[in-house]
């Protein structure tokens, strides 16, 4: 899809939202919030949006923050953290078991306490993607607009949440055992950006989820792991792609989109609390089954979106390449396990529905 396609139409909604957001994010680097500009952009674009004031993205801006992030994430998979993350990879699978049985349960909530059928609230608690969720939504029969809200709600409760309670909570926060120490090198730096936008976008064309993040992620391991020294990705860069993750967020939030399902908010948003409590505590589980540090597993295991959990770790020092290993392989597997896991439990919820009653003696 050509994303320049409506651009006129659009231009006055994305100069908007640049003029909400930039100041946001300066208000939020300036009172030290956590992730700031990620924040401060998403809470005033999305605040601005339900009061009617329609705003848009930038054409691109979440493959661009995408790009910029996996550039600078790539730069920790040195051998030895490699070599480290294959020992946990028994916690990986488990965090990902994990992550199905949060979400079935949280879908049986919601659907109980919405009245939305059982199918659209599967697809709406499973956090895969939420384009991915609502395409598999669509293809069973389900309801894709209840789908769409709750990942929205939960994507944006996460990333507000997650870091406050990591930064001021007294949880310690252990910083990563590798941290890219390399210098700047315009040049290298120009033409890495590049080749990661061209194979980023090559990439989603052929559709690979998350390919604008992934592809420079696993090209630039590659290098890093074959012992080409790549460049530092500037903090402001980072900043930047946090910046554009932000509007996209607070983009999504469309004033009548939320009007058509004010009766359900409430439910998804208890629905997001639940399965970010439930994620938290079997991170917490995890932490103390396989000795890993308490704050690196209750992001790894949060409920959140690939790239949002990334800069989350990468802006609080916390191991990203864990962080990245965890939700990778979650995407993976949640991506094309779901419709399997649908259908199973599907089953068993219709066998139990039409069990016959215990008989009673007279």
């Amino acid at each position: 899809m050509n994303e320049f396609a409506n651009i006129k139409e659009q231009m006055r909604g994305m100069l908007t939202a640049l003029a909400v957001g930039v100041p946001a994010g300066f208000l939020f680097a300036w009172l030290h919030t956590p992730i700031p500009w990620m924040l401060g952009p998403m809470i005033a674009v999305a605040s601005l949006n339900l009061m009617g004031v329609t705003m848009h993205s930038p054409p691109y801006a979440r493959q661009i923050g995408q790009v910029i992030l996996g550039s600078a994430v790539s730069l920790y998979f040195t051998p030895p953290v490699v070599a480290a993350l294959a020992g946990n990879l028994p916690a990986v699978l488990a965090a990902t078991v994990a992550v199905f049985i949060v979400g079935i349960f949280g879908a049986l909530t919601l659907s109980k306490a919405s009245g939305v059928d059982w199918k659209s609230t599967f697809f709406a608690s499973i956090p895969g993607g939420a384009m991915a969720m609502a395409v598999l939504a669509d293809r069973y029969g389900a309801q894709m607009s209840p789908v769409a809200v709750a990942h929205s709600l939960r994507v944006s409760v996460v990333v507000i949440i997650i870091p406050f309670v990591l930064t001021y909570s007294g949880i310690p926060l252990e910083a990563a055992a590798y941290k890219p120490d390399l210098p700047l090198v315009p040049a290298i730096l120009a033409l890495w950006l590049i080749v990661s936008c061209f194979l980023g976008e090559l990439s989603e064309r052929f559709h690979f989820h998350n390919g604008c993040l992934l592809v420079p992620i696993f090209f630039g391991a590659a290098l890093t792991m074959g012992g080409v020294q790549l460049s530092s990705v500037p903090h402001s860069f980072t900043d930047f792609a946090q910046l554009m993750f932000g509007l996209v967020l607070g983009a999504r939030y469309e004033r009548a989109f939320f009007a058509r399902h004010k009766l359900f908010i409430p439910f998804a948003l208890l629905n997001s609390l639940f399965i970010l409590v439930a994620s938290a505590i079997a991170g917490s589980a995890l932490a103390w089954l396989f000795n890993l540090p308490l704050a690196t597993m209750i992001i790894a295991t949060s409920p959140g979106g690939l790239a949002e959990m990334t800069i989350t770790a990468q802006a609080l020092h916390i191991s990203v390449p864990l962080v990245v290993a965890f939700h990778l392989f979650r995407v993976v597997v949640v991506n094309m396990g779901t419709q399997h896991i649908f259908l199973a439990v599907s089953h068993l919820l219709a066998r139990s529905s039409h069990s016959p009653a215990p008989s009673q003696e007279h």
